[in-house]
Protein backbone atom coordinates (compact mmCIF):
# COMPACT_ATOMS: atom_id res chain seq x y z
CA UNK A 1 0.00 0.00 0.00
CA UNK A 2 1.18 3.35 -1.00
CA UNK A 3 1.23 6.10 1.73
CA UNK A 4 1.27 10.11 0.37
CA UNK A 5 5.04 10.38 2.12
CA UNK A 6 6.00 7.63 -0.46
CA UNK A 7 4.28 9.52 -3.29
CA UNK A 8 5.73 13.14 -2.14
CA UNK A 9 9.13 11.33 -2.19
CA UNK A 10 8.99 10.70 -5.54
CA UNK A 11 8.07 14.01 -6.80
CA UNK A 12 10.60 15.50 -5.36
CA UNK A 13 13.22 12.98 -6.40
CA UNK A 14 11.46 13.79 -10.04
CA UNK A 15 12.28 17.54 -9.42
CA UNK A 16 15.48 17.20 -7.91
CA UNK A 17 16.91 14.83 -10.93
CA UNK A 18 14.69 17.43 -13.66
CA UNK A 19 16.68 20.68 -11.81
CA UNK A 20 19.89 18.73 -12.19
CA UNK A 21 19.21 18.06 -15.90
CA UNK A 22 18.63 21.25 -16.91
CA UNK A 23 20.98 22.82 -14.86
CA UNK A 24 23.80 20.74 -17.03
CA UNK A 25 21.46 22.48 -19.93
CA UNK A 26 23.17 25.79 -19.75
CA UNK A 27 25.75 27.91 -21.94
CA UNK A 28 28.54 26.05 -22.03
CA UNK A 29 30.71 28.76 -23.44
CA UNK A 30 31.73 29.97 -19.82
CA UNK A 31 33.18 26.66 -19.09
CA UNK A 32 36.84 26.62 -19.72
CA UNK A 33 39.88 25.18 -18.04
CA UNK A 34 39.98 24.38 -14.13
CA UNK A 35 42.87 26.26 -14.35
CA UNK A 36 43.34 29.87 -12.29
CA UNK A 37 43.82 32.39 -15.61
CA UNK A 38 43.50 29.64 -18.19
CA UNK A 39 43.09 29.93 -21.53
CA UNK A 40 45.92 31.16 -23.12
CA UNK A 41 47.18 28.65 -24.63
CA UNK A 42 48.61 28.22 -28.07
CA UNK A 43 50.81 25.94 -30.35
CA UNK A 44 53.57 27.42 -29.50
CA UNK A 45 53.64 29.29 -26.11
CA UNK A 46 50.62 28.67 -23.45
CA UNK A 47 50.33 30.50 -19.71
CA UNK A 48 48.82 28.75 -17.02
CA UNK A 49 47.71 29.32 -13.86
CA UNK A 50 47.87 32.33 -13.47
CA UNK A 51 46.45 34.55 -10.75
CA UNK A 52 46.91 37.55 -8.22
CA UNK A 53 47.26 36.86 -5.06
CA UNK A 54 46.87 40.70 -2.34
CA UNK A 55 48.63 41.17 0.17
CA UNK A 56 47.96 39.43 3.68
CA UNK A 57 46.19 41.15 5.84
CA UNK A 58 45.07 39.95 8.85
CA UNK A 59 40.84 39.53 9.02
CA UNK A 60 40.22 41.66 5.96
CA UNK A 61 39.87 40.88 2.83
CA UNK A 62 40.01 43.65 0.78
CA UNK A 63 42.75 45.64 -1.10
CA UNK A 64 44.32 48.90 -0.50
CA UNK A 65 44.13 51.03 -3.70
CA UNK A 66 47.56 51.56 -4.50
CA UNK A 67 48.68 48.43 -2.87
CA UNK A 68 51.31 45.40 -4.41
CA UNK A 69 50.36 41.89 -4.77
CA UNK A 70 51.86 38.70 -5.85
CA UNK A 71 51.41 37.63 -9.93
CA UNK A 72 51.54 33.71 -9.66
CA UNK A 73 51.66 31.92 -13.64
CA UNK A 74 53.48 29.22 -15.47
CA UNK A 75 54.70 29.66 -19.13
CA UNK A 76 55.40 26.92 -21.45
CA UNK A 77 57.57 27.13 -24.37
CA UNK A 78 56.01 24.15 -26.42
CA UNK A 79 58.77 25.16 -29.14
CA UNK A 80 61.32 22.05 -30.44
CA UNK A 81 64.03 24.31 -31.12
CA UNK A 82 63.14 27.82 -30.28
CA UNK A 83 63.82 29.48 -26.83
CA UNK A 84 60.97 31.75 -25.94
CA UNK A 85 61.19 35.30 -23.96
CA UNK A 86 58.67 36.76 -21.59
CA UNK A 87 59.35 40.47 -22.65
CA UNK A 88 56.42 42.00 -20.01
CA UNK A 89 53.24 41.63 -18.35
CA UNK A 90 50.45 44.86 -18.19
CA UNK A 91 46.73 44.91 -17.45
CA UNK A 92 44.72 47.92 -16.38
CA UNK A 93 44.16 47.36 -13.40
CA UNK A 94 47.35 48.15 -11.93
CA UNK A 95 50.53 50.33 -13.12
CA UNK A 96 52.97 48.26 -13.28
CA UNK A 97 54.09 44.51 -13.28
CA UNK A 98 57.74 44.03 -12.04
CA UNK A 99 59.70 41.20 -13.09
CA UNK A 100 62.40 40.24 -11.22
CA UNK A 101 65.27 39.24 -11.33
CA UNK A 102 65.51 40.03 -14.99
CA UNK A 103 63.02 42.35 -16.65
CA UNK A 104 63.10 39.53 -19.48
CA UNK A 105 63.06 35.63 -19.05
CA UNK A 106 64.02 33.16 -21.41
CA UNK A 107 62.28 30.22 -21.78
CA UNK A 108 64.09 27.27 -23.38
CA UNK A 109 62.32 24.97 -25.71
CA UNK A 110 59.86 22.46 -24.78
CA UNK A 111 60.62 23.95 -20.91
CA UNK A 112 58.22 25.77 -18.67
CA UNK A 113 59.13 28.97 -15.83
CA UNK A 114 57.15 29.60 -13.00
CA UNK A 115 56.74 32.25 -10.99
CA UNK A 116 58.42 32.43 -7.67
CA UNK A 117 60.49 29.30 -8.90
CA UNK A 118 64.02 29.24 -9.87
CA UNK A 119 65.25 28.92 -13.30
CA UNK A 120 67.62 26.28 -13.60
CA UNK A 121 70.87 27.64 -15.72
CA UNK A 122 73.62 24.84 -15.48
CA UNK A 123 75.95 26.72 -17.73
CA UNK A 124 76.63 29.34 -15.38
CA UNK A 125 77.33 27.84 -12.48
CA UNK A 126 75.74 29.97 -9.86
CA UNK A 127 72.94 29.09 -7.61
CA UNK A 128 69.17 28.99 -9.44
CA UNK A 129 67.41 31.89 -8.39
CA UNK A 130 63.36 31.83 -8.47
CA UNK A 131 61.84 35.01 -10.57
CA UNK A 132 59.01 37.26 -9.08
CA UNK A 133 56.25 39.20 -10.54
CA UNK A 134 54.37 42.10 -8.68
CA UNK A 135 51.48 43.41 -9.59
CA UNK A 136 52.13 47.58 -8.33
CA UNK A 137 50.00 50.44 -7.99
CA UNK A 138 46.54 48.54 -7.73
CA UNK A 139 43.83 50.32 -8.94
CA UNK A 140 39.82 50.54 -7.76
CA UNK A 141 38.91 47.77 -10.31
CA UNK A 142 41.51 45.63 -8.96
CA UNK A 143 38.68 43.85 -6.08
CA UNK A 144 38.77 40.19 -4.54
CA UNK A 145 36.84 37.73 -6.05
CA UNK A 146 36.87 39.23 -9.86
CA UNK A 147 39.42 39.24 -12.70
CA UNK A 148 41.42 41.42 -14.48
CA UNK A 149 42.21 41.62 -18.36
CA UNK A 150 46.23 40.99 -18.60
CA UNK A 151 48.60 41.29 -21.88
CA UNK A 152 51.38 38.78 -21.37
CA UNK A 153 53.90 40.23 -24.37
CA UNK A 154 56.74 37.85 -26.02
CA UNK A 155 59.14 37.75 -28.31
CA UNK A 156 58.21 35.16 -30.70
CA UNK A 157 54.29 34.49 -29.86
CA UNK A 158 53.58 38.41 -29.36
CA UNK A 159 50.62 39.06 -27.38
CA UNK A 160 48.62 36.71 -25.47
CA UNK A 161 45.82 38.22 -23.70
CA UNK A 162 43.80 36.91 -20.70
CA UNK A 163 41.59 37.22 -17.72
CA UNK A 164 43.61 36.96 -14.60
CA UNK A 165 41.32 36.05 -11.05
CA UNK A 166 42.59 38.16 -7.96
CA UNK A 167 42.20 35.57 -4.66
CA UNK A 168 39.29 35.86 -2.87
CA UNK A 169 40.66 36.04 0.70
CA UNK A 170 44.85 35.24 1.02
CA UNK A 171 45.90 33.42 3.77
CA UNK A 172 49.03 33.85 6.10
CA UNK A 173 51.82 31.82 4.84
Amino acid sequence: MKTLTDSRRRVAAAGLVTSVLVAGCGDSSEIGSSNRGAGSETETTSVENAFIVPRFIPESCAIQVGDAAALTFTVTNNRITEPERLLGIETPAAEAIRLSPDATLRIPPETSIAAGQPIEDVTDGTPDRPFTAVVEGLRESARPGTSVDMTFHFDKQGDLEMKVPIEACPTQK
